[in-house]
């Protein structure tokens, strides 16, 4: 499963993942990978410099990270924001971290779920656009995929049977209806689905938990039935595509599953409160994603 703008992806060039802050991490296998590719062609004064070894200081499967160009680009980043590890060994020889950004991967009870990054300009340019997100379903992955390098695994079946969680799937579902409703505006939008959630949160957790929570979903649908009918659709202002499609593609990522539902609606009311206060919608939204949308620990703060 895949939001469509997977399918429509393809790299710029621009080299702004390349110029960011982030330490980018590799695993052993990738370093063994360079080291012997710099041995061959008698370069091991420059893996020195260019790879340097976390001496165990490093997380889950992070062995050495990629050393930084005095501007502060990637070593292989050149002037025509190439990289020159990509241009002598190929892409498959890069790490799992720069094979796979701005993919955003999830393996799932329902298979692997992918979104992309909107601290991406090439994204962002795609989500700037009137229609709303769709999520696909597919026999066929629309890129490719480092193996094995998720940034979330989601299986809601491991929640007891009387909590929300365990019925995460459906809550998603409707929670993305709520935010693609396009009888209010995007603030209603999101003060609806805070409601909800809340309302999810209070929920009597025993074996009637399903009943209570197809009534909620069913109220709600019938609520915004009834408001499609008395209204009239404004206008979209510019730009609302945007930002309907950040918070689609960031609620895709399952925070409300990882985070829970308490800390993911302050982080929401905290990113539109940011994104109204901002001159430049697209560049908030690229911050907010490199804070939020890569750094797990800013979110558990």
């Amino acid at each position: 499963m895949y939001l469509d703008l997977c399918e429509q992806f393809t790299c710029q060039m621009c080299g702004v993942c390349c110029r960011n802050h982030w330490q980018v991490t590799l695993d052993e296998p990738s370093y063994r990978r360079n080291e012997a590719l710099f041995s061959a062609s008698g370069r091991e004064a420059e893996f020195a410099q260019a790879f340097i070894a976390l001496n165990g200081q490093g997380g889950y499967g992070e062995y050495a990270y990629i050393a930084k160009q005095a501007g502060g680009g990637c070593w292989f980043l050149n002037e025509s924001n190439m990289c020159l590890l990509h241009k002598e060994a190929g892409h498959s020889h890069l790490d799992a971290v720069c094979r796979t950004f701005p993919r955003y991967p999830m393996s799932t009870a329902r298979g692997i779920e992918i979104t992309l990054s909107f601290s991406c300009p090439a994204v962002l340019k795609l989500a700037d656009r009137a229609e709303p997100l769709q999520i696909i379903r597919s026999e066929k992955q629309p890129l490719d995929l480092a193996d094995n390098n998720y940034a979330a695994e989601i299986y809601p079946q491991q929640q007891p049977v009387q909590q929300p969680l365990h019925y995460y799937f459906e809550l998603e579902s409707h929670f993305i209806d709520l935010l693609q409703c396009r009888s209010m505006p995007l603030n209603e939008r999101l003060a609806f689905l805070a409601d909800t959630v809340k309302a999810v949160n209070s929920l009597t957790q025993d074996q009637t938990i399903t009943r209570e929570l197809t009534a909620l979903f069913n109220r709600n649908y019938d609520w915004l039935d009834d408001l499609a009918a008395g209204r009239v659709p404004a206008e979209p202002e510019a730009g609302s595509g945007l930002l309907e499609n950040f918070f689609v593609s960031f609620l895709f990522k399952k925070p409300f599953y990882i985070y829970g539902f308490e800390k993911t609606l302050r982080l929401f009311d905290h990113m539109w409160q940011q994104l109204m206060r901002s001159n430049d919608i697209t560049e908030e939204i690229m911050k907010l994603e490199f804070q939020y949308g890569h750094d797990r620990q800013a979110l558990l703060r």
